[in-house]
C-alpha cells in the first residue's frame, strides 16, 4: 500500500495515521495501558491518531480561531480582558497558520519559523568519502575550470554526488538539466534548483504533491556559488531584473538582498479541494544565512581531504574565501524559461 501511495503526500500521511491507530489498538488489546507518541515537531498526524482513538479533544463542529472582536455572551469580561481579545485572536490565528506550515515539510526550504524547519536534507556537515574516495570521484581541483567541470558532470548524471550533495539530481530537475549544465560550465556552480510550474496536477508523478484533485505551482529558482570575479557583473544583472528576488552572501558574512525586510519569498504552493492554499516551501534571510554557514563549511571539509600545503587545499580555501552563495528566484512562474536570461 505504501508503494502505491508513495507519490501522494497526503495518502502517505493518511496511511501512517491508519497504521499507528491499528498498532495502538493492538497494544491496548494486549493489555498495554499507555503509549508514547513522538511528534518530531509535526503534531497534526499525532492529533489525528489521538482523535481517532478517542483520546484527544476534538474541536467543536465549526469551531476555529478566535474571531477578532468576538466576546462570549454574558461573559462579564473586564475592561482589561476586553482589551486582550484582539491579541488573543491574533495568537489563535497565528497558531492555526502554523499548523499549515508543517503539513508537507520540506527541510531547509520550509518556513524558518516552523519547529520542523531544517530536517536533514541540507548540505552535508560531513563528507561521505575518505580522501582516496573523494579524489577518485571528485578529482583533484586546482582551477576554477575543474570545479565547473565537476558540477557539470554531476548535473549530467556522470557522477552521483558532490561534496554538497550525496544524492543524484532530483527527478523534477531533469527538465532543466541542459540549462543547469550550461550554467555550471559558465562558472555558476548550482546547489539547488527547481523549474517553474503553472497549475500542474497534484497527482503528477514527478512534480505533484499533496492531496489528489489539486494543482501545484512553483517559481523557478537557482541557488549557486558564483566566483568572486564574476559576482559584480552578475549582481548588476540581478538588480536590474524587476521580476527577480535574490539573496547573496559570502564566507566573511557580507549579505545583500532585494527582498522586503522580514518578508520571505514563497517558492511552492498548492491549491486543493476544501483546503486553504498550502505554501510548504519558501526562502527568507534567516534560512538562507543558516544554510550559507553549512555551504561554506563544506569547502573547508573538502580542502581538509588534501595535505594542508597542497595545491588542491590552497585552491579550495581561496575559492571559498572569494566566491558568493547566491539564490535567485524568478517570481514570474508563467515564464518558465525566463530565469536563464539572468545568467550569462
Amino acid at each position: 500500500r505504501l508503494e502505491r501511495a508513495k507519490a501522494n503526500d497526503q495518502a502517505v500521511k493518511d496511511l501512517g495515521v491508519e497504521h499507528a491507530v491499528e498498532m495502538v489498538r493492538q497494544l491496548q488489546a494486549a493489555g498495554v495501558r499507555g503509549v508514547h507518541l513522538t511528534t518530531l515537531n509535526l503534531e497534526n498526524s499525532v492529533q489525528r491518531v489521538l482523535e481517532t482513538l478517542g483520546m484527544g479533544t476534538r474541536r467543536a463542529q465549526g469551531a476555529g480561531p478566535v474571531a477578532a472582536g468576538s466576546e462570549p455572551a454574558g461573559s462579564g469580561l473586564s475592561v482589561a480582558a476586553r482589551a486582550a481579545l484582539p491579541a488573543a485572536a491574533a495568537a489563535a490565528n497565528a497558531g492555526a497558520e502554523k499548523r499549515v506550515w508543517d503539513d508537507f515539510p520540506n527541510g531547509r526550504w520550509g518556513d524558518a519559523r516552523s519547529p520542523a524547519f531544517g530536517n536533514a536534507d541540507a548540505y552535508g556537515a560531513m563528507l561521505k568519502f575518505d580522501t582516496q574516495g573523494a579524489s577518485r570521484v571528485w578529482g583533484r581541483p586546482r582551477r576554477l575550470e575543474d570545479v565547473s567541470a565537476l558540477f557539470a558532470r554531476y548535473v549530467c548524471g556522470e557522477i552521483a554526488s558532490l561534496p554538497w550533495s550525496d544524492e543524484p539530481l532530483m527527478a523534477e530537475s531533469a527538465r532543466i538539466r541542459d540549462e543547469l549544465a550550461r550554467l555550471n560550465r559558465l562558472g555558476y556552480w548550482t546547489l539547488a534548483s527547481q523549474p517553474a510550474l503553472d497549475g500542474v496536477a497534484s497527482a503528477d508523478p514527478t512534480h505533484g504533491w499533496g492531496p489528489r484533485g489539486g494543482y501545484v505551482y512553483q517559481k523557478a529558482f537557482v541557488e549557486c556559488f558564483v566566483p568572486g570575479h564574476v559576482f559584480p557583473a552578475f549582481l548588476t544583472r540581478l538588480q536590474s531584473a524587476a521580476r527577480a528576488t535574490y539573496y547573496a552572501a559570502n564566507r566573511r558574512g557580507d549579505f545583500m538582498t532585494n527582498a522586503q525586510h522580514g518578508e520571505g519569498t514563497v517558492l511552492t504552493w498548492g491549491v486543493f479541494p476544501g483546503r486553504a492554499v498550502v505554501q510548504p516551501t519558501l526562502i527568507d534571510k534567516m534560512s538562507f544565512l543558516a544554510w550559507r554557514a553549512e555551504a561554506f563549511q563544506t569547502w573547508r571539509e573538502w580542502a581538509a581531504m588534501f595535505a594542508p600545503d597542497s595545491d588542491e587545499a590552497r585552491f579550495l580555501q581561496t575559492t571559498a574565501d572569494e566566491c558568493w552563495l547566491v539564490n535567485v528566484v524568478d517570481n514570474d512562474y508563467k515564464a518558465a524559461d525566463a530565469i536563464w536570461d539572468m545568467f550569462e
